[in-house]
């Protein structure tokens, strides 16, 4: 069973802000649209966006969330 992450920022710069989790890809694809599409700062960015598959109810040793 997998959740997805969407996440608006630069990881590397630690300025990463997550949106939210989601069950499926679609609907965290659309949640973005929905924020590149009319929020200041986040349409401003619109490649800075990123969906991350997680596998969930198992240890993630690399997960520093």
């Amino acid at each position: 069973m997998y959740i997805y992450r969407l996440s608006h920022g630069c990881e590397e710069e630690n300025n990463e802000k997550t949106i939210g989790y989601f069950g499926s890809w679609k609907k965290a694809r659309s949640v973005m649209k929905e924020y590149r599409s009319s929020l200041p700062g986040f349409k401003d960015y619109p490649k800075e966006f990123s969906i991350k598959k997680i596998r969930v109810n198992e240890d993630d040793y690399y997960f520093y969330d």
